[in-house]
This record gives structure tokens, sequence and C-alpha cells, in this order.
């Protein structure tokens, strides 16, 4: 068991994991590169991360390390935000630390995690601007293999690639099934900005009932009638 760190190789651990976040072109290859850094300070025997999807309203896994044969929890795999530890701690926003999973289990999907020879883990919720976007886990085949403090500095690392994977996440959150920059949402933020600055002009032609030629910003004339 690793942690506490000294100053020096906390930040080396921190900035390694901000270089995969801003350097590598997929999420799989972000999550990597972090547990390539994780797995020097915190050691583990699988790692997962989990994405939300709205249009199934559970998490993916679309990243994972560590090899497990005909693992439930393979890539693909969904998450149900009500049923498994990955829901829950995207629901709460807060980290979940099983220190003898067999005896402190509380979902049945935990099942699988002991099949397949698990004993303790430890899962963050990845959180941008307030919004959880997914969860990243990691488990150990012992027993009392990570604390409070393990779980303080995992949601550290996992900070440094939140925004990144939002990046990544191919919808809206207003609009699902949309790009990320929806033009829907890109039009009603025009519209908003162009309400605020014109605000007056716009509430004294609608006192005239909006009818008539109105001379709008920039000497253009609108012809509108009832």
């Amino acid at each position: 068991m690793s942690v506490p760190l000294g100053t020096a190789q906390r930040y080396r651990t921190l900035l390694e994991v901000n270089r995969a976040a801003i350097t590598q072109p997929a999420p799989e290859n972000v999550f990597h590169g972090m547990c390539e850094a994780v797995k020097r300070v915190m050691p583990y025997d699988r790692a997962g991360l989990s994405l939300y999807q709205p249009e199934e309203d559970a998490l993916k896994i679309v990243a994972s390390e560590g090899s497990f044969a005909d693992s439930f929890f393979r890539i693909g795999a969904l998450l149900g935000r009500k049923e498994s530890h990955d829901g829950w701690a995207f629901e709460q926003q807060r980290t979940i630390v099983r220190r003898d999973l067999e005896r402190e289990r509380q979902f049945a999907i935990e099942e699988h995690t002991l099949e397949e020879g698990l004993r303790s883990y430890c899962a963050v919720p990845l959180i941008v601007r307030g919004e959880s976007i997914g969860v990243v886990i990691i488990l150990s085949c012992r027993r009392n293999q990570y604390s409070e403090k393990h779980a303080q500095f995992l949601e550290e690392l996992s900070n440094q690639i939140a925004l990144a994977m939002k990046t990544f996440m191919p919808y809206c959150p207003s609009h699902l099934r949309t790009k990320l920059i929806c033009p829907k949402c890109i039009a009603s933020w025009g519209g908003q900005k162009t309400t605020a600055k014109y605000k007056e002009q716009l509430s004294g032609w609608g006192k005239k009932g909006g009818r008539g030629n109105k001379k709008l910003p920039g000497g253009f004339t609108d012809n509108i009638s009832s």
C-alpha cells in the first residue's frame, strides 16, 4: 500500500496524468496514461473507466486496465445508475472505498467483483462544472488495499482527466443525441444575448403592439404587419 507521498512524487504523478489528458487522442488512451502513473503509487489489479450514456441512462465501461478472462466488467458493459457502485458514486458525487468487499458489499453487481477474486476497491466520480460525467475505479485482490487518503489522491488525479473526458462525450447535456456543441443551444444562447442587448428597444416596440415598420439597430428596417 502506497500513499502518503512526498510532495515531489505527488506533483510528478499529477503532472504525468495531466500530460496524458492534454496529449492523448481518445478516452482509452488518456485512461491508460493515467493508470501508468497511478500504478507506481497506488498498486491495483484492475482499473476501469465508465462514462455516462444518457440514451441508456447508464454508465458504460469504455476503458479498463488489468486482464480478467471472461470478466463481467468488459468494455461496453452498462452499469445502471441505481443498481451499481459506479452509479452510486456518479449520482452522489462521492467516493466509495470498500476495504473488505465481502463484508461491505451493498449492490448485487458487486457479487461479480467478488467472483473475480477482487476484495477491495476505490471509486471516484468524474465531475465537470458540477455535472457528473463518469467514474474511475481501481480494484485489488487484497483486502484493505485502499484508504480515504487513497480516495482523496485518486480524486485529485481524476480531476486532471475530467475535462478531457467531457470533450470526448458526443452529446449536448441539454439535448440528447446531439453534438457536444449543440446547434439548438447555440441558437438559444444567441437569441438570449440579442434580447438582453436590445431589451429596451424591444420593450418599447412591444408596447406599440409590435406593428408597423420597426427600425432595427444598425439602420435596418423590418416590415411587420398584423
